[in-house]
C-alpha cells in the first residue's frame, strides 16, 4: 500500500488506500460486478499475478474489498467492494470523465476492456434524458457492455444479459467521438463507422443519454 503521508487530511487517506499502480482499475472493475481472481487478471491486461495478489489483500485491509462465496450456479471465491468500497462509484465515474477530456483516440498499444466500457458508460449517463426504459447492447471492438437505464437510474454490466437489448451498438474507438458529440448519429450511421440494430432514431438517443465531452471540443447537436 502507498506510504502513509502522515496528514491527518482526507485526501492524504484516499491516496493511502487507492495511489498504487493498478489499485484505482482494480476498483473500477470490482464496481461493475464481483469478480474471480482469474477475471480480474484477464480484464487487467499487463497486470502481474503477484501485484494483482497484493492489491487485492490491500483493498481487504482497507475495508475497500472482500471475498466472498460466488453464489449457485457458480463456485469458489469471488471478489466484491465492501458498503464502503461502493461509496467510490461516483468518484470513479468523476474521475473517469476528466480523464475522457483529453482522449480521442486510443493509441496503437491501448486496449479497451469490456470493464472499462462499462465504467465509461455509467460515467456518461445523463439523468432525465430518457423518456422510457430502454436496454442497449453496446460491442466497441472486442468489448462487450450492456446498459440499462431511465429517467434517473442507470445500470452497466459486462456479463451475458438475461434480457434480450431494444438496441445493440456495433462500433469501434469511434464510439468515443460519438460520446464527446464530436461525430453525429446520422454521420457515424453513414459512414458505417457505427452499426446499429433497433429502432429508428435509436443511436441518436443513446448520443443524447450518454455523453463524455472532449475538451475544447464542438459538438454537434443530432436531433434525428
Amino acid at each position: 500500500m502507498s506510504k502513509n503521508y502522515g496528514q491527518f487530511c482526507g485526501l492524504a487517506k484516499a491516496a493511502w488506500v487507492l495511489g498504487e499502480r493498478w489499485a484505482l482499475l482494480l476498483v473500477r472493475d470490482l464496481s461493475i460486478a464481483p469478480r474471480r481472481f482469474k477475471d480480474l487478471h484477464e480484464g487487467l491486461p499487463g497486470i502481474p499475478t503477484n501485484v494483482l495478489t497484493t492489491r487485492l489483500r490491500e483493498l481487504e485491509t482497507a475495508g475497500v474489498a472482500e471475498r466472498q462465496i460466488a453464489e449457485s450456479p457458480q463456485r469458489g471465491v469471488v471478489y466484491q467492494l465492501t458498503d464502503y468500497g461502493h461509496q467510490l462509484q461516483p468518484i470513479l465515474d468523476a474521475l473517469g470523465l476528466w480523464g475522457a477530456q483529453r482522449m480521442s483516440s486510443p493509441a496503437p498499444t491501448d486496449v479497451v476492456t469490456s470493464a472499462s466500457l462499462a465504467a465509461a458508460i455509467r460515467s456518461a449517463y445523463q439523468p432525465g434524458v430518457l423518456e422510457a426504459p430502454v436496454t442497449y447492447l453496446v460491442h466497441a471492438g472486442p468489448a462487450s457492455a450492456w446498459v440499462r437505464a431511465d429517467s434517473t437510474n442507470i445500470a452497466v454490466g459486462t456479463e451475458t444479459p438475461d434480457f434480450s437489448s431494444d438496441t445493440t451498438i456495433h462500433a469501434e474507438p469511434e464510439i468515443r467521438l460519438l460520446l464527446a458529440g464530436t461525430m453525429s448519429a446520422s454521420d457515424a450511421l453513414a459512414s458505417g463507422a457505427v452499426e446499429v440494430e433497433g429502432p429508428p432514431h435509436s443511436l441518436a438517443t443513446f448520443c443524447r443519454a450518454f455523453h463524455v465531452p472532449l475538451e475544447d471540443s464542438e459538438l454537434v447537436i443530432d436531433s434525428s
